[in-house]
């Protein structure tokens, strides 16, 4: 029963964008998928939830001991939007808690004559009505596309003529499903067909960096609705006398692009402005583009827009606030390029690369610039990574005996987990980098011991709730305390043999 009530409390809780959890009756709700699935996905649906209940009252027990880990997620893990347990923790699948959930958070709001912005859980769809049909600049997630529809339909008649994917993530690109009934024109940039089909082929790793049941990923093309038109560079699409302007530019994607509307003097920003520090850093994704990202920003900037409608957070129609957002977000790109360059070129090794930052309080404190998501730190590790190779100046780095084994080697030479645990503690509040190190090295070498487990657990508790750590971080050490906790739970449940 007390497993029961743990998990009730989670569903309660909630969790944001990338924490492994399942909202409600999630044994049932593995089997109410609003989009049918192949056979192969049925059955990577079985074998996941066979091995999910532990996960889930691992992670759930964290969240009833460390009440402040929830809060401090969401700081950025909604993108600035409302959010939805049911889609986060399923984001792939159109599930019917997903989609109740869509319509109970989402609204549609007209920001200029014949323009509407439709507010979904973490991401914003923007609509535009011409004489011959109406516009859409992305598609939302799965669970979006119904209500996609009834929100339009409570607006405007117009059919559907274009649909626009600004690039292929799952919050911008899957819920086309949907929306096909007028048969609209698809278009996007020439590479996100590719990007689609990684999706495909790489379920098993994808689910673990996103924090997504592995049986929701796509296992053909026959679950995606892929463009009918591609192009590079940038074209313009007329529709019902109205240029809509498609400028591609790599950013958070290969084939991200924005949409600028000369008549409307409106830009559909897509993901390249986020309202807080961009998602140009992020350890757990494929290369991103800070230089080609600054160059958009800029870009936008020159065309003295009068309305921003971004993916995600609010729309803006203060033409000087216009200005001013999308050059400090460029200018901040810029500073993290020019100084890690710098420093390249120097010979500082990567590690002390990024730690050399110095941010300009200007930036640092710019209210656009807030380090919710990722951290200045993380750019410059995105930058490092396009332009140097795997290696990072250390010699034994280069062909490294495993983790597992330092760990161990470390482990002894300190005198034992119990002497690993007594330092880690004395420097939590004064130095946690250092005792997460310690707390790694512990538990490494040693994820049986119990002390190890309880170190690590404690160690990044601390770290989460007590300092400005980003989402995505946040996220990382949430799931190795994930594991540890469940090697408690496993060993709190198993029968104590006495001895005779």
């Amino acid at each position: 029963m007390k497993q029961w009530i743990v998990r009730a409390m989670l569903v309660v809780l909630g969790i944001l964008l990338g924490a492994m959890l399942l909202p409600g009756d999630w044994r049932a709700g593995m089997q109410r998928q609003a989009i049918e699935v192949t056979a192969g996905a049925r059955e990577r649906a079985a074998l996941w939830a066979a091995s999910q209940t532990d996960r889930l009252d691992a992670r759930a027990s964290l969240f009833v001991e460390f009440p402040g880990i929830v809060p401090a997620i969401q700081r950025g893990g909604a993108f600035g939007g409302s959010f939805s347990p049911a889609i986060a923790t399923d984001i792939f699948k159109a599930s019917e808690e997903g989609i109740a959930d869509a319509r109970r958070l989402s609204r549609i709001e007209a920001v200029a004559p014949r323009t509407w912005m439709i507010y979904l859980p973490l991401v914003n769809v923007v609509v535009f009505e011409t004489e011959d049909g109406l516009v859409l600049v992305d598609a939302g997630m799965a669970a979006a596309g119904p209500v996609i529809r009834e929100l339009i339909a409570g607006v405007t008649d117009a059919p559907i003529h274009t649909i626009i994917y600004t690039h292929c993530h799952v919050d911008h690109a899957y819920g086309t499903w949907a929306l096909m009934t007028d048969n609209p024109h698809i278009v996007a940039q020439a590479d996100l067909p590719a990007c689609f089909d990684r999706y495909i082929e790489l379920p098993g790793s994808l689910a673990k960096y996103m924090g997504q049941p592995v049986a929701s990923l796509p296992t053909s093309r026959d679950e995606l609705v892929y463009p009918t038109q591609t192009f590079r560079g940038e074209m313009t699409l007329t529709v019902g006398g109205e240029d809509f302007v498609l400028r591609a530019r790599p950013g958070e994607t290969e084939d991200q692009l924005y949409v600028w509307v000369p008549g409307r003097q409106a830009l559909a920003t897509a993901d390249y402005y986020q309202g807080f520090l961009p998602n140009t850093g992020n350890g757990k994704r494929v290369q991103r583009y800070p230089e080609e990202w600054a160059g958009a920003l800029r870009e936008m900037a020159s065309e003295n827009a009068a309305l921003l409608l971004p993916a995600h957070g609010e729309a803006l129609t203060e033409p000087e606030r216009i200005q001013e957002n999308l050059t400090v977000l460029a200018e901040a790109l810029e500073w993290v390029i020019a100084h890690t360059k710098a420093e390249l070129n120097k010979g500082t090794r990567q590690d002390l690369v990024y730690r050399s930052l110095e941010v300009p309080d200007y930036l640092l404190t710019h209210p656009t610039l807030n380090q919710q998501y990722v951290s200045w730190e993380d750019i410059s590790k995105m930058v490092m990574r396009r332009y140097v190779g795997w290696w990072d100046d250390i010699p034994s780095h280069w062909s490294p005996a495993s983790f597992d084994a330092q760990s161990a080697v470390i482990t002894e030479l300190a005198g034992g987990v119990a002497a690993l645990d007594r330092r880690a503690r004395a420097l939590l509040e004064t130095d946690v980098v250092m005792a997460s190190h310690i707390a790694d090295w512990a538990w490494f070498g040693h994820p049986g011991d119990p002390l190890a487990q309880r170190l690590l657990i404690d160690v990044y508790a601390h770290r989460i709730v007590n300092t400005d750590s980003n989402t995505q971080e946040i996220l990382a050490w949430l799931e190795a305390m994930t594991q540890a906790r469940r090697l408690q739970l496993a060993a709190e449940a198993s029968p104590v043999v006495a001895s005779e």
